[in-house]
């Protein structure tokens, strides 16, 4: 049994979970999925496939309201989003469908699978999140994007890792537009990722939890953390060097992948 069915509605461990997550989602914009389904599975003991689950529809909730943000002030590519979640809609479903897969043949065998195929992801995420704090490109000019077609397949690339691991929508997707989309100001790559990370993580919790595979409680917990860390952390964003954060930020991913492999 994890520690939240233990505790009840607020469950002291998780807040703080959650008041760490938020507190680094505020400060780098990175670190909803990438670090709270492997503390869920570390600190917090919960079975793998009810991390994914739950930290989904955690980041549903808060993704949302930064969307409703973003639709207010116009501050995203609506193209962008729309071809995205043409590949990543699809590839979220294939992907929470692959856990049940796995858990219909070995529910036991999920909960070894699962951590290792976060780590390696968190891996990946940490090597892309490293590229991002170094301002590197795939290309030299600055009006590059990729094609309908390249952009359709990353996001079902995306997609599909989201809902096989809940990481990726933020850890993933900022990286990969920062590589890929250089033409892009900053503030309409947030709003993208925003904008996109809310319907990623909308329909891969839905589908999580007809499958059963989401802690409301714990969800509960979580958020009562998470919104006054978010807040501690944008205050202090604008008041610290970006480059380092978010060295430290690919280095803290890159030691809790190791760790779950």
């Amino acid at each position: 049994m994890c520690h939240g069915e233990d505790e009840g509605m607020f469950d002291p461990l998780l807040i703080s979970l959650g008041l760490f997550v938020g507190f680094l989602v505020g400060l780098t914009g990175v670190g909803g999925g990438a670090l709270l389904t492997p503390l869920l599975i570390l600190i917090a003991g919960v079975r793998p496939a009810i991390a994914v689950g739950t930290d989904l529809a955690f980041a549903a909730v808060t993704k949302i309201v930064g969307a409703y943000q973003h639709t207010r002030h116009g501050t995203f590519d609506s193209g962008l989003v729309s071809r995205l979640a043409m590949g990543s809609i699809p590839g979220a479903l294939l992907g929470s469908w692959l856990v049940s897969i796995l858990e219909a043949r070995d529910a036991a065998s999920v909960d070894v699978l699962l951590p290792r195929i976060l780590g390696l992801i968190l891996l990946i995420a940490a090597s892309a999140n490293l590229w991002r704090a170094m301002g590197l490109s795939w290309t030299k000019d600055s009006g590059a994007n990729l094609g309908t077609r390249w952009t359709i397949l990353l996001g079902i690339v995306i997609g599909t890792i989201v809902g096989l691991t809940s990481i990726g929508a933020g850890s993933l997707l900022m990286a990969a537009v920062a590589f890929f989309y250089r033409a892009l100001p900053l503030s309409q790559a947030v709003g993208v990722d925003v904008m996109h990370g809310a319907m990623l993580a909308v329909v891969a919790a839905l589908a999580h939890g007809v499958a059963g595979r989401i802690d409301i409680p714990m969800v509960i917990s979580l958020l009562t953390g998470s919104l006054p860390g978010v807040v501690l952390g944008s205050w202090l964003c604008s008041r610290l060097p970006s480059r380092p954060l978010g060295v430290s930020i690919a280095v803290m991913l890159a030691l809790v992948g190791i760790h779950l492999l």
